[in-house]
């Protein structure tokens, strides 16, 4: 076992990243929740909305799958890692998003149309052209409340990941994607990295990729590990005994895992604003990979952009922004008794204009949660452990 890296799809290259709006609102649809004190997004009715302003929660537009309002970004714009997955015999390679935040693997097939097939910057899977590929029963279907959907069928064929092969792994195949999917040229599918229950076949859910890893005794240790890069620099990731202790000098500190809803939620009872520690009684957090900013709660998030002079809520992008040349405080949060610290360029999240830089921490709404996406998950080294049901952390120095 090795490392192998992870890529960066092209719309990312050069260190570009998603835009503030698209990444917030992707966020908003994938835990549902409502505004809260700061949030400018939040799902309403199965829907997700842009409210009018930090002091006026009305909605003032839905917003649809294919773009933002005034933002020009695609909302299901792909994640900003993807990892090359190779599927079929002879096979072939697809880019899939990897994703801690969600239980599927499906990918774009030749069951979808012709016209749909022939999309820009898409690899497609033909099970026709693999002599492992077998047909399953069950079906599949993502929905949003944003109106964007994948749907199909399901086959077993021969997965390789990393070093790992694993046969017999089940595949869902998109019959249907909605025309958000189909503008999307980042990706080829989606690498599910959750916990089993959450995946969607019916009428049973199917093994996931690191559930069948595990079950048939292909990894050992049963752990995968991320280290998401910035700038041109993508990343790396591993499945199995290979755990990178070059990667940082500090140590990986394990904590347990609460799976109960299908996540990757650890405890994160206090975090630290300019060296004062302040405690946070019961709060827990998602490691996800799926979503790009760090959403915590608005105590934390007003904290924060109190202490960066000049940091402003701009109400018609819907979340916190500071100027550019501002000096960022040193922020760090809990996972399980240890501090991480989230570097401050990742705290800058992207350009807003004028002289400001949107803020890679945002409110988490009206959730009891706090999500922890890749704006934080940059700043450490990560070992997921589905068996023993814990994920160690080490703080990274780059």
């Amino acid at each position: 076992m090795k490392l192998h890296q992870l890529v960066r799809p092209e719309i990312y290259k050069g260190g570009k990243r998603p835009s503030f709006a698209a990444a917030y609102a992707r966020a908003a649809r994938r835990y549902g929740f409502e505004t809260g004190r700061n949030a400018g997004f939040a799902k309403r009715n199965n829907v997700v909305v842009k409210v009018k302003s930090k002091h006026n929660k009305d909605t003032e537009h839905e917003v649809p799958a294919e773009s933002i309002q005034n933002a020009h970004a695609h909302l299901v714009a792909s994640l900003e890692y993807v990892v090359p997955v190779k599927i079929g015999t002879p096979g072939v390679t697809l880019n899939l998003d990897f994703d801690t935040g969600s239980s599927d693997l499906w990918v774009w097939s030749s069951e979808l149309s012709r016209a749909s097939r022939q999309s820009k910057g898409h690899t497609i899977y033909d099970p026709t052209k693999s002599s492992t590929a077998k047909k399953a029963s069950g079906t599949w279907n993502i929905s949003y409340g944003d109106g964007s959907s994948a749907s199909g069928n399901v086959y077993t064929d021969t997965v390789t990941v990393a070093d790992v092969v694993i046969e017999g792994q089940a595949i869902e195949l998109a019959e249907k994607l909605s025309s958000s999917f189909l503008q999307d040229g980042g990706n080829d599918g989606l690498l599910g990295l959750a916990w089993p229950q959450i995946n969607t076949v019916q009428p049973e859910p199917v093994a996931t990729p690191v559930e069948n890893m595990i079950n048939k005794k292909l990894i050992n240790p049963p752990v995968f590990t991320v280290k998401l890069g910035r700038g041109e620099e993508a990343g790396f990731y591993s499945f199995g005994n290979f755990i990178d202790t070059s990667v940082t000098p500090n140590p990986i500190t394990y904590t347990p895992v609460d799976n109960s809803q299908g996540f990757w939620q650890v405890q994160s009872t206090s975090w630290t604003l300019n060296g004062e520690t302040k405690e946070r009684s019961g709060n827990t957090t998602i490691l996800d990979t799926g979503t790009t900013l760090l959403l915590v709660a608005d105590d934390v998030v007003d904290a924060i952009y109190g202490a960066i002079e000049g940091a402003t809520y701009d109400d018609e992008q819907g979340g916190y922004k500071f100027p550019s040349n501002a000096t960022i405080p040193e922020v760090s949060f809990a996972v399980g008794d240890t501090l991480y610290k989230v570097n401050p360029q990742d705290i800058a999240f992207g350009d807003a204009g004028d002289g400001y830089t949107f803020g890679g921490i945002q409110s988490r709404g009206d959730l009891d949660f706090d999500i922890f996406g890749d704006v934080f998950l940059k700043s450490v080294y990560v070992v997921f452990n589905q068996s023993e049901k814990t994920v160690g952390l080490a703080q990274r120095d780059d």
